[in-house]
């Protein structure tokens, strides 16, 4: 079949259009990294990378290791067991706990870093009240408790979607050879989840790996504090652009690895002629015990925190500039995530072509959101002042001064390095969402002499829109919490939430840091909350 073929199917809308723009998304998400690959592989060893392979090199990469296997096994213990509980028991308030347990994706893992260390330290309210027998929460297993906590989501949501579709064949199987109910689990539903919870392992080991306010405030040096003190500290792109090589590989690793895990599993389908697996309903003690099991992940990682700050804000003095960090937060959280919509639904409808261009251009947009948001910035330096180094000479040439326009160190540059890791993000919901609409349904417009447009806005809208504000609201929620990209690039005197939060953290004035570490979950809740109750719509 031909290209032009191809764009004329059935149910195929603005094919040149959508798959610009989706070669669009491709560009924006892939050149950042292409940069640091360039950067990295051309230029020299600077004094300081030099310096950190002989002595803090081996620390970075331990931590780093450390950190994601305790997030990793916290976070598939919480969301594994959630997942079952929601798939396959009923009891009071399943369904209502369904999304709320969603809703710690909202919570920042450093905001709660900032609430836990300080109730926990010396003089904390839990220290004093268990006479110091409560553990202080800090370095390498402190974050990944964090982490674990506030991450979980992401096993939660793919384990249960797994275990509501498996069938009840091969469970009722191995019950009726003699196995119990935990031994049934273990060797015929956990088995088949398998590739989905390793999917969602890896997008927390990547959160993890990414972090820089958590593990900076908590004392695990990781790789990313590496990275940030080679920009920051020595002033190296290249040793920055070395580092973020070690993260991006590690990164490649960590999914090609989950990709090789879901190629060797064994697939199931449970669709149509095998019935589902009987929810187990749940009374009593047992009824408790799973509503404990649902409401502790939910305190721990977002009540106990938020409610630490709530306090510290109560009785702490508004911190100057909250008000224009606001600002600057919700535009570059809201102009990112309407364009990452855009570009997610471009993406989406250029799939629906089924060309060999179109899948090559998802899957390079997909590149962005395995690597750390410092990687990005970094990336996003590598190619805006290489960008300027051209432009300056034929300028000069022709007015005799610099070119005028910097690009470095603006809002541009931000949304730019936001864009490149959030933009796949947006992809997959639209793509979901725009599966609804089926060829037939575009057929039978035409017949009715409906125009394109028509069967835009009339057919496919209604049943899209749903899915693709959602999208947006995931990278506006991503967005608002982003720390270590908007240090690297932020202007001057450009502060966010995120920003003055971790300043004063930093300072140990966490009374100061109270409220803007508490607006970001609180303003991140209602996109949150309207994700989690579309993403939990499907569950019976």
């Amino acid at each position: 079949m031909s290209l032009t073929a191809a764009f004329k199917r059935p149910g195929t809308l603005m094919p040149g259009r959508a798959t610009s723009l989706a070669i669009l998304a491709a560009t924006l998400c892939a050149a950042p990294i292409l940069a640091v690959v360039w950067i990295g592989l051309s230029g020299e060893t600077g004094d300081y990378l030099r310096h950190l392979a002989g002595t803090r090199l081996p620390t970075y990469l331990l931590t780093s290791a450390l950190v994601g296997l305790i997030a990793a096994g916290g976070a598939g213990l919480i969301g594994t067991g959630l997942g079952w509980l929601m798939a396959r028991t009923e009891f009071t308030g399943r369904r209502t706990l369904g999304w709320i347990l969603i809703l710690p994706l909202a919570v920042p893992a450093y905001v709660a870093a900032y609430a836990w260390l300080d109730l926990s330290a010396a003089g904390g309210p839990l220290h004093a009240a268990t006479g110091g027998l409560f553990p202080t929460i800090r370095g390498s297993w402190g974050a990944g408790l964090m982490f674990a906590l506030v991450l979980y989501p992401y096993v939660y949501l793919l384990a249960r979607n797994t275990f509501s579709s498996q069938s009840a064949d091969a469970y009722n199987a191995a019950r009726t050879l003699g196995a119990g109910p935990m031994s049934a689990f273990s060797r015929t539903s956990l088995p088949m989840a398998r590739p989905a919870i390793a999917a969602g392992l890896a997008l927390v080991v990547m959160e993890s790996l990414a972090d820089y306010g958590t593990v900076s405030h908590l004392g695990a040096p990781t790789l990313s504090i590496g990275l940030i003190r080679a920009w920051s500290g020595a002033g190296s792109l290249v040793d920055a652009a070395r580092l973020s090589l070690v993260l991006v590989f590690i990164a490649m690793l960590v999914f090609g690895l989950e990709r090789a895990q879901r190629r060797r599993a064994r697939s199931v389908n449970a669709a149509g002629r095998h019935k589902p697996s009987p929810r187990i309903r749940l009374s009593g003690l047992p009824a408790l015990g799973a509503l404990t099991a649902c409401l502790l992940p939910l305190t721990l990682g977002m009540l106990i925190p938020l409610g630490r700050l709530v306090w510290l804000a109560a009785h702490t003095e508004t911190a100057p500039g909250l008000v224009a960090a606001s600002w600057h937060s919700l535009s570059l959280a809201g102009i990112t995530a309407l364009i990452a919509a855009a570009l997610g639904l471009a993406t989406a409808y250029a799939l629906r072509s089924r060309t060999a261009i179109a899948t090559l251009a998802a899957r390079a947009a997909g590149l962005g959101y395995a690597v750390p948001g410092a990687v990005a910035a970094v990336g996003v330096i590598a190619i805006l002042s290489g960008t300027q180094s051209l432009l300056d000479p034929a300028w000069r040439s022709v007015t005799g001064e610099v070119f005028p326009i910097l690009l470095t160190g603006t809002g541009a540059a931000l949304v730019f390095a936001y864009l490149s890791r959030f933009a796949a993000a947006a992809i997959s919901p639209a793509e979901t969402a725009l599966a609804r609409v089926t060829p037939s349904l575009d057929g039978a417009a035409r017949t009715l002499g409906a125009s394109r447009g028509q069967r835009v806005w009339h057919i496919h809208w209604p049943l899209i829109v749903a899915g693709v504000t959602s999208a947006g609201l995931l990278v506006f929620v991503e967005v608002l919490k982003e720390l270590p990209a908007t240090m690297i690039l932020r202007p001057f005197n450009y502060d966010t939430l995120a920003i003055i939060a971790h300043n004063f953290a930093s300072d140990e004035r966490l009374g100061e840091a109270a409220l803007p570490s508490l607006l970001i979950p609180l303003v991140a809740l209602l996109p949150m909350i309207f994700v989690a109750r579309y993403l939990s719509r499907q569950d019976p």
